[in-house]
């Protein structure tokens, strides 16, 4: 059983998105794009909403500096590896972003006018008075301000219809389901937006071609970091990712961004919409709330790991909290997921089957056949959930398997039933395919297991942890 492929992953990194980006295509070769964004303001966007970006923004006020390394310490501590660690500061990167600048321009996509309106730093983007509860931003509680400059606008307005047209055909780019509708009042609502900002107020910002008062807004830069992060090639667009399942996740608050104007940007360049557009929930903190420097309810992601192990917290990350769904963090609810399901349930049926078969000097057989067609079908489950990308449903699947595999150990009792050889090899079987279901969710604490089984040795793979009072 391999879930691998070798299809390009594109990841907006925001909350979980990295783990489950990761844990969604392959165990060990995922081909992610790294999109850091090397300003101020990025961090602030994320303030209210996300869990190791707010991390990070505690870091970044003691060493902004820092911030790619500590990008960095993260995958190293998650196992995460990735092909390309896109930097946004780069020379080639000002090149890239400046050349699809000039292409909007000579495509008639781009044009300038004066424009007054509420913008929030938080969401970097303007605010109607429609968007905003109390006169806040709803997702940065803050008063939106004021701003009238010239600013060079995208003309939204000139593909929105085609992208409309687009999703009555392509309804399953997006998931969950249900946040359809949304898109396309989203879309449906839409108006030009401004792609620039005056160089007084963004100094950071790369320059707009042959404008040196103006530079080019974050989002327009950030969104295309995905092309050039995969080596977007504008002389090729009509071949760009035709070939390719591309994805995209991102957290709720993105849905206006990936969904719309990033697949109208990709219509503009003539290059094929996203395959699929993955819209995750929320992780909050244990009684419910947004994470928040504010709050002081920030989880350290890295002293999670460092308190109860790497696949501990990957495992709670994905079978601990829903997919598509808001989920709060607890480690009383980590430690007692691990404890139940992958001590007691998944662990405690491969030391006793491996014990038994090691006791027994037992030559692993040929499976019956009556005991693979309910493996393989529990199986098929397994292999659905995860092709619509469902994490936290595969791993309930999974576990429902081995669960079937300690029930029938009990039933079958091959300590003693003169049929233990047959018992076993087919525990050894469900063992086998099960785990490398797994494995795209915990994948050392897998090869492990998968070595074990190999060798037929008992181990204890998941030893019991502790949880200290929250």
């Amino acid at each position: 059983m391999n879930f691998s492929t070798d299809y390009d992953l594109f990841v907006l990194f925001d909350k979980f998105t990295i783990i489950k980006g990761k844990i969604t295509i392959p165990p060990d070769k995922m081909k992610a794009k790294d999109l850091t964004e090397e300003q101020k303001e990025e961090l602030e966007k994320f303030g209210a909403n996300t869990w190791f970006v707010e991390y990070l923004h505690k870091q970044y006020e003691e060493n902004p500096s820092d911030i790619p390394e500590q990008w960095k310490k993260f995958f190293d501590k998650f196992n995460i590896t990735y092909d390309n660690f896109y930097r946004t500061t780069s020379q080639v990167h000002k090149l890239k972003i400046q050349d699809v600048w000039n292409y909007y321009i000579s495509n008639g996509d781009i044009y300038k006018k004066t424009y007054t309106g509420l913008y929030c730093k938080g969401c970097e983007s303007f605010k109607l008075d429609k968007d905003l509860v109390n006169g806040k931003c709803s997702d940065h509680d803050i008063v939106p301000e004021k701003i009238e400059e010239d600013n060079w606008f995208f003309k939204i307005i000139k593909y929105k219809k085609n992208l409309l047209k687009w999703l009555e055909h392509n309804s399953d780019f997006l998931l969950p389901k249900y946040k359809l509708s949304e898109l396309k009042n989203i879309i449906e609502e839409s108006e030009d937006i401004s792609v620039s900002r005056l160089k007084t107020s963004v100094p950071w910002g790369i320059e707009v071609p042959n404008d040196s008062e103006q530079v080019i807004y974050c989002w327009l830069e950030a969104l295309h970091n995905y092309l050039f992060a995969a080596n977007y090639d504008s002389k090729d667009a009509d071949n760009f990712w035709n070939n390719n399942l591309t994805i995209i996740i991102a957290g709720p608050d993105n849905i206006r961004f990936q969904g719309h104007i990033f697949q109208i940007f990709l219509e503009a360049l003539n290059v094929k919409h996203t395959t699929k557009l993955l819209i995750h929930g929320t992780v909050l903190d244990k009684d419910g709330h947004k994470m928040s420097k504010t709050l002081g309810n920030v989880i350290d992601p890295i002293a999670q790991i460092d308190k109860f192990g790497l696949d501990a917290v990957r495992y709670y990350a994905i079978a601990g909290l829903t997919t598509f769904g808001d989920g709060c963090w607890s480690e009383k609810d980590l430690v007692e997921l691990h404890n139940s399901e992958l001590a007691d349930n998944f662990g405690n049926l491969l030391a006793r089957v491996l014990h038994l078969i090691d006791l027994k000097k037992v030559e692993v057989t040929n499976v019956d056949f009556e005991f693979k067609e309910i493996v393989c079908e529990k199986i098929s489950k397994v292999e659905s959930a995860y092709a619509e990308f469902n994490l936290y449903s595969a791993v309930r699947e999974i576990t429902g398997v081995f669960k079937f595999g300690n029930q029938y150990m009990n039933s079958a009792e091959p300590w003693r039933s003169e049929h233990y050889v047959s018992t076993l090899s087919n525990l050894h079987y469900l063992l086998t395919v099960t785990v490398g279901c797994l494995s795209p969710v915990i994948p050392d604490s897998c090869e492990r297991a998968l070595t074990a089984l190999k060798e037929c040795k008992k181990t204890i793979i998941f030893p019991k942890i502790k949880c200290e009072k929250e």
